[in-house]
């Protein structure tokens, strides 16, 4: 079964190793993307997803004991959200940067999975892997409005200098770009109440205090909440909304180097 694992991890990374190229390539010729690459785009989450489920039914809990596990998940649930706001806002012009993201944890859990012992993994109940799940959620939401956070200030950068480099050619518009940012807040501030209602009442039953990660939660919440439901997207708004998105992309950075470093319940 570690055999298997192993492949499976391999066979997703170079799945994203060529989405991620065919997007850059029709990126570079100034080509919009067929019908066909979106497709298999799908079709490339769907196969990451039953992945995850299989591996979650093998072990009895949600696949979030283990760094390449929890990398593996924390990449598909970024490139899920990333699909999930191409869909609402009929703009896939930022999801080559999600996709970007997820191949490198991609590469990182597959990095992993080859040196880590896939057939004993660290115990955990079913309940604490369920609200770790659900902590994903909220660090996938906040990593998804950080990503177009540091896009909506590059690109302002560059509409100042006047130098735009090639990743920049599809991004139509400053404003585009704006309303992307205000989804992607949505987004973050609907996984983060995810997180928190999770922690609200899975704490009753876990052996640890959740109340940490419930006040962060809320907090994180209310703020983005509140960037999202401004009726008016200034420049100063939107200005405020980029911040705070690269800020807690930064907390997720963190969060990714700590578990690499520590394993994911250090």
């Amino acid at each position: 079964m570690e055999i298997v694992t192993n492949c499976v991890a391999i066979i997703l990374t170079v799945l994203y190793g060529v989405l991620l190229s065919g997007e850059f390539r029709a990126l570079r010729e100034r080509q919009d993307p067929s019908m066909l690459a979106t497709r298999w785009i799908g079709v490339t989450v769907a196969i990451h997803l039953v992945a995850l489920i299989v591996r979650g039914i093998e072990v009895g809990a949600c696949p979030v004991a283990s760094r390449w596990e929890t990398l593996s998940l924390l990449a598909l649930l970024i490139v899920t959200m990333h699909l999930v706001l191409a869909g609402i806002s009929r703009d896939r012009s930022t999801l080559i940067f999600g996709i970007a993201v997820t191949f490198l944890l991609q590469l990182g859990s597959a990095s992993f999975s080859l040196g880590e012992s896939i057939t004993d993994p660290q115990g955990i109940d079913s309940i604490s892997s369920l609200h770790a799940f659900t902590a994903w959620i909220g660090v996938a939401g906040v990593s998804t409005a950080g990503i177009h956070g540091v896009l909506w200030l590059l690109l302002k950068r560059s509409i100042k200098s006047g130098q735009f480099g090639v990743l920049f050619h599809r991004l139509s518009s400053l404003e585009s770009l704006s309303r992307l940012i205000r989804l992607a807040t949505v987004i973050a501030t609907v996984s983060l109440v995810v997180t928190m209602v999770s922690a609200v009442f899975l704490g009753e039953v876990l052996t640890w205090s959740t109340g940490p990660v419930t006040s962060i939660s809320l907090a994180l919440a209310i703020l983005f909440g509140v960037l999202a439901l401004v009726p008016r997207s200034t420049g100063t708004v939107t200005a405020w909304r980029a911040w705070f998105s690269v800020t807690g992309l930064g907390g997720v950075i963190f969060i990714i180097v700590w578990i690499i470093r520590f394993g994911p319940h250090a």
